[in-house]
């Protein structure tokens, strides 16, 4: 998915699209999981904080700025 697209997303999410937040979601929870498996060198502790790092991102996704690249 290029950035476009998933700018194009996360603006339709804040403005209360539930499939677009669903997508935002999705196209990012492997990369959260894997970056919290390379951290925790935990399986369990790993799923626990991509869970509270999703919930996060999604509480304050209204905040985004788009003034760099949303993967970072």
């Amino acid at each position: 998915m290029s950035s476009l697209n998933l700018n194009e997303l996360i603006a339709r999410a804040v403005n209360g699209d539930k499939a677009a937040l669903n997508e935002v979601v999705t196209s990012i929870e492997k990369l959260v999981y894997n970056l919290a498996v390379k951290m925790l060198w935990n399986v369990e502790d790993a799923q626990d904080a991509s869970q509270e790092i999703l919930i996060r991102v999604v509480r304050n996704l209204g905040t985004f700025k788009f003034e760099s690249s949303f993967n970072t």
